[in-house]
């Protein structure tokens, strides 16, 4: 059978940050675009990063991994914000202005 590696508890807060970075840097190019598509394409990979982010939330969870429990919550609320803050900027009409999807 396949065994699983294992991440270090360093490689897993490390790609949490990295992600957290990446998707700041993905969502503010969209001021620069004038294109629907790359607007789309935008989306869809802010949903993978947000997707992958609660992914490393989960393994960091686990109770094999010793930090604080307040570090734990922490990211897990960061990936929730950066998820609500998708939905509004990209889904919700109720904004003031049209979701940027559906244009």
């Amino acid at each position: 059978m396949k065994e699983r590696k294992k991440l270090s508890l360093k490689k897993i807060i490390q790609k949490l940050l990295i992600n957290y970075a990446l998707f700041i840097l993905i969502f503010f190019t969209l001021g620069f675009v004038n294109s629907i598509s790359v607007i789309r394409i935008n989306f869809l990979i802010d949903v993978f990063l947000i997707i992958y982010s609660l992914y490393f939330n989960l393994m960091l969870l686990k109770k094999e991994y010793n930090v604080h429990f307040f570090v734990k919550i922490l990211f897990v609320f960061i990936t929730m914000f950066l998820a609500i803050f998708v939905y509004f900027a990209f889904l919700m009409p109720e904004n003031g202005l049209p979701p940027v999807l559906f244009m």
